[in-house]
């Protein structure tokens, strides 16, 4: 195991005060707070999923066991309401980058969770103002990858989502 990976573990293991996360980023491990648009777009995503799919429920910075040595948390996930919060059960996770995670959400974490069976990956980044679908997964990563500007809807477990309000 790489230096940097480890750190990605030990990083998803930490315990960081509310309003902050941990990320590796290179060969440091980096503890900053969340920002606001950070938020808004995780909120955004959890009001469309709450309204149009109330067979679903989400997590927001949860560890789900399945992801990994220490347990990833994903920034949002998306579950049938009864299912067992576990990888294997997920629906859909998704992140959203910022400049301290932009490695770790598109590298590390689209590996771990395609390895973990994750049907469905969203990365969100604002700063680009683009989201990228991750779909089909496999040991190795996910096959099929779909690109689109913030603005453009994006359908995550069945319910369209809008993100560039």
């Amino acid at each position: 195991m790489s230096l940097h990976d480890e750190l990605v573990e030990l990083a998803a293991g930490m315990d960081v005060p509310e309003g902050f996360r941990a990320d590796a980023q290179g060969e440091v491990i980096i503890v900053s707070p969340q920002r606001p648009e950070h938020w808004r777009i995780i909120s955004d995503i959890d009001f469309c999923i709450r309204l149009n799919a109330p067979n679903l429920r989400t997590t927001s910075d949860v560890k789900i066991p399945g992801t990994g040595e220490h347990d990833k948390a994903p920034d949002f996930g998306l579950f049938y309401k009864n299912a067992e919060l576990h990888a294997s059960k997920a629906l859909a996770f998704v992140e959203v980058v910022s400049q301290s995670s932009r490695e770790t959400d598109y590298v590390d974490k689209t590996r771990i969770y395609a390895s973990a069976g994750v049907p469905e990956y969203l990365i969100v980044d604002p700063e680009r103002a683009v989201w990228t679908l991750n779909t089909t997964p496999t040991a190795d990563g996910y096959r099929t990858t779909l690109t689109k500007p913030i603005e453009t809807p994006v359908e995550i477990a069945g319910v369209q989502v809008e993100l560039g309000r």
